[in-house]
């Protein structure tokens, strides 16, 4: 399910899964949350309603500059994912092979994550809370 658990955050097991597919989407007239979403592998999914921060390098270094996602998204496209992790308090960290990191604060209003590993976990952040949930092995 995964790899290990903190007081704070679980290491999502994610690390070797190339991404297949990337969509991003924004509406200029802000009547609708911005969309990211994530095909890993053959069927993990990862989705996100809400403001979605995407730097290459570090994320909170200082300097970090966010790229604009709709535009920046398809260099994710079979990178490889190196660390993900996701906060008791609603946070996601993924970081991939391209020097990409993706950043989403939890305790952003209106942000919705899944994360879905079929057959392994299922992690969902809303309101400021992460919850993983484990899935069912079925070998």
């Amino acid at each position: 399910m995964t790899k290990e658990s903190t007081a704070d955050r679980w290491v999502l097991d994610l690390r070797g899964l190339p991404v297949r597919q990337v969509t991003a989407s924004s509406d200029p007239a802000g009547n609708d949350p911005p969309r990211f979403a994530l095909v890993l592998g053959a069927v993990t999914e990862v989705a996100v309603e809400g403001a979605v921060r995407m730097t290459n390098g570090p994320a909170t270094a200082p300097g970090a500059v966010g790229l604009p996602v709709t535009a920046e998204c398809g260099a994710l496209v079979d990178a490889t994912v190196l660390s993900a992790t996701g906060s008791h308090t609603g946070s996601l960290r993924l970081v991939f092979s391209t020097g990409h990191q993706v950043a989403v604060r939890g305790d952003d209003p209106g942000i919705r994550i899944r994360v879905r590993r079929p057959g392994a976990f299922e992690w969902v952040s809303g309101d400021g809370a992460g919850v993983l949930t484990p899935l069912d092995q079925g070998l």
